[in-house]
């Protein structure tokens, strides 16, 4: 019999190809009101409009849907928070819980945490709170995890990527983001070890858009089950189009190039 995270989770993965494309739009919390998250209803319709399979937003900008005349997305109730302002922005803390996400109709949490923060150890603490309190209430956890803080290896190795990734599978998660190794080979090692889908981050504001599209094939190649991508979407010059065209490299149905020629010839 299946149960209720399962269920769950069927209507956040495409059922044809077990990928998803998520559009994290948490990023007001830490950073403010960035270009493309100005007007968050817009920054909301951009994901609505633009096919993507789920959405993560803070519980203030669910108020954002009730309007909406149109099928939603899987959503995502984002748990943690920090600031910009605060004296660690590396360091995390809860800002809801499992039980409130049920209520205000969210069919998954996401959890950020950084290893190699000073607090690396009340971050895991708390996500296994929440991953005690997703198994119980069966709900999807997506954990967002990175290597940042006091204590990350400067450069950044790959083998502290790997590492990450088994943290977020051990502790609960059914969906993990993080960044995308610079090795291809590394990602594949990564992802056919993990129990659950790897979702590969899109990082900062790309200057290049044809570019990044091959970087999102080239994970595929890799095993990645999708992508979680916030900034190269909402700030680009045309976030539905590029949206579209992600969405629909990661469903298979064009390559990098053939999705980069569609946005020249639509410029």
């Amino acid at each position: 019999m299946s149960t209720g995270r399962t269920l769950r989770l069927k209507r956040l993965v495409n059922p044809e190809d077990g990928r998803i494309v998520v559009l994290p739009l948490d990023h007001g919390v830490s950073c403010g009101p960035i270009p493309g998250l100005r007007q968050m209803d817009q920054a909301v319709r951009t994901g609505v409009a633009g096919g993507a399979d789920a959405m993560v937003l803070h519980k203030g900008m669910f108020r954002y849907l009730d309007g909406l005349p149109h099928r939603l997305p899987g959503l995502f109730l984002h748990l943690s928070a920090s600031t910009q302002l605060g004296p660690d922005f590396h360091h995390k803390v809860l800002v809801g819980t499992v039980e409130e996400a049920l209520r205000r109709g969210a069919d998954g949490v996401s959890v950020h945490i950084n290893l190699g923060a000073r607090e690396e150890r009340e971050m895991l603490l708390d996500l296994g709170r929440v991953g005690t309190a997703c198994a119980e209430w069966q709900l999807p956890l997506l954990v967002m995890i990175y290597v940042r803080g006091a204590y990350a290896p400067n450069p950044m190795t790959d083998a502290a990527l790997a590492h990450a990734a088994r943290v977020a599978a051990e502790l609960g998660a059914d969906l993990i983001k993080m960044p995308a190794p610079r090795d291809p080979d590394n990602l594949a090692r990564i992802t056919a070890g993990s129990p659950v889908p790897v979702l590969v981050a899109g990082g900062g504001k790309a200057g290049d858009s044809g570019e990044f599209l091959l970087r999102i094939e080239q994970a595929l190649s890799a095993g990645a089950g999708g992508v979680a991508i916030g900034r190269n979407v909402f700030q680009h010059e045309r976030p539905v189009v590029f949206l579209k065209l992600i969405a629909a490299l990661v469903h298979g149905h064009l390559s990098a190039v053939e999705a980069a020629a569609r946005l020249r010839a639509d410029a």
